[in-house]
């Protein structure tokens, strides 16, 4: 009898510490597409050189993260609002917010000024 609390206890507990770390957004993300349809052909040229299959995310647990966009290499800090579906990033004292249009496991779309893009985990 003992031994059959201790185990329930034991699973009960590890269940418990598995859902305080769970966070769809931590891990490295990948940018896959644009979803706009109105971009024009000067735009996906640049979309594909510079962002498709180029800029990442990561979200590290302790609400860090870095990036790389443009060529460039950045980091700061994140904080993920369920209830607004929103992503604040602060950099260097400046702060941006992007709206979350879809969250899963595997896959996030965004929208970052008036494009929407595709992100995978990877």
């Amino acid at each position: 009898m003992l031994k059959t609390i201790t185990i329930i206890l034991l699973l009960m507990l590890s269940v418990n510490l598995i859902a305080q770390n769970y966070e769809p957004l931590n891990g490295k993300w990948i940018f896959k597409k644009a979803l706009n349809k109105e971009v024009d052909a000067a735009g996906r040229k640049t979309l594909k050189s510079d962002i498709i299959n180029k800029m990442t995310f990561e979200f590290k647990n302790n609400n860090n993260f870095t990036a790389f966009a443009f060529g460039q290499n950045m980091s700061g800090t994140w904080k993920y609002s369920k209830d607004l579906k929103t992503i604040s990033l602060n950099v260097d004292k400046e702060k941006f917010e992007i709206l979350i249009l879809k969250l899963t496991e595997s896959e996030i779309i965004l929208k970052i000024g008036l494009g929407e893009f595709l992100m995978k985990k990877i």
